[in-house]
């Protein structure tokens, strides 16, 4: 597993679907078969470019998530790359069954989407945030689970994405707070990336929270704390030798923009587990709690995911016997 040592790079906020849809356009020059599905929200997930490029290949449901996932599946079963896209919250609940049957149990070549993931659909109201999109895609057989952590590893993502034969889940938040990767950086299904060389905590963490993460092993070091992060992109099938090397500090703190039941947390303490390693570890996540109408700042903070609370977290941690 390479080790990234990230560079000095402004904090900004980087919205996602700037990224994801100029991957898509490239992809779609190269690949004849690839077509794309929306549940009428191409402007929100960035596939409206898309949609300009190869209007006879891009394919708008309406507000009828189940009937997209459906007809997504018979797509991909009729040998088409498929990219059905719309608000993770309504693609693995409301299209939950035909995600499990049409798609997962046929092993259909489906990258469902999940856009304005997590904590990050903020005001469009706590109905429309999801919490237990990770821990539904990961109980489903022969999908894997994809959360990039930033601009970069998005587009490289959705590259792999679409090389990969099967379904997959791809998890992409409304936006990013910072870029962490160059062009020098290689994505890799199954593989996360370590972040530093720290060796008294791990602060193990996806999708948004590893920007985040990233932040708060900076303040850490300020105070005479040494933390590696480790970028588990790919939450399923989760890099087992990635686990372990973080488990060898002693301590891991694991930050995700999802509940700590099933989703990044749950994973990486099944395999500790299972491996016979012990060392001392929290979860931050949400608490088994719906989510809110509130700015994202606000939900982080609320929900214990602000750089400063990971900060103490991992300070509490270290301090335990």
């Amino acid at each position: 597993m390479k080790t990234y040592l990230i560079p000095e790079l402004e904090k900004n906020v980087v919205p996602s679907k700037t990224a994801f849809g100029e991957a898509l356009v490239a992809l779609g020059k190269q690949i004849p078969n690839l077509v794309v599905c929306d549940a009428d929200l191409m402007r929100a997930a960035g596939t409206d470019v898309f949609r300009k490029a190869y209007p006879d290949r891009h394919f708008n449901f309406g507000v009828a998530e189940q009937n997209m996932v459906a007809a997504a599946a018979g797509l991909a079963i009729s040998g088409k790359t498929v990219f059905a896209t719309t608000f993770a919250n309504f693609a693995t609940k409301r299209a939950c069954d035909q995600m499990s049957i049409s798609v997962a149990y046929n092993q259909a070549n489906v990258k469902l989407c999940g856009t304005y993931a997590g904590l990050t659909c903020e005001k469009n109201g706590g109905t429309h945030i999801s919490v237990e999109d990770v821990s539904i895609m990961r109980a489903m057989p022969n999908v894997i689970v994809v959360e990039p952590a930033d601009p970069e590893e998005l587009a490289q993502a959705t590259r792999a994405v679409a090389e990969y034969e099967g379904p997959v889940y791809l998890r992409i938040p409304k936006i990013y707070y910072r870029n962490l990767f160059g062009k020098d950086y290689t994505f890799e299904i199954g593989k996360a990336a370590q972040l530093g060389n720290g060796t008294d905590i791990s602060l193990c963490a996806c999708g948004l929270m590893t920007g985040v993460a990233w932040q708060a092993a900076e303040e850490l070091l300020g105070k005479g704390i040494s933390a590696s992060v480790f970028n588990f992109s790919t939450i399923k099938p989760l890099d087992v030798e990635a686990v372990r090397r973080a488990a060898a500090t002693g301590a891991i703190l694991t930050v995700e923009n999802h509940s700590v039941i099933g989703g990044l947390g749950s994973a990486i303490m099944e395999c500790l587990s299972e491996y016979r390693q012990n060392p001392k570890i929290r979860r931050l996540g949400l608490q088994d709690v719906f989510g809110k109408t509130a700015s994202l700042d606000w939900l982080l903070s609320h929900n214990g995911l602000a750089e400063e609370q990971i900060v103490t977290a991992a300070e509490e941690l270290l301090r335990e016997e």
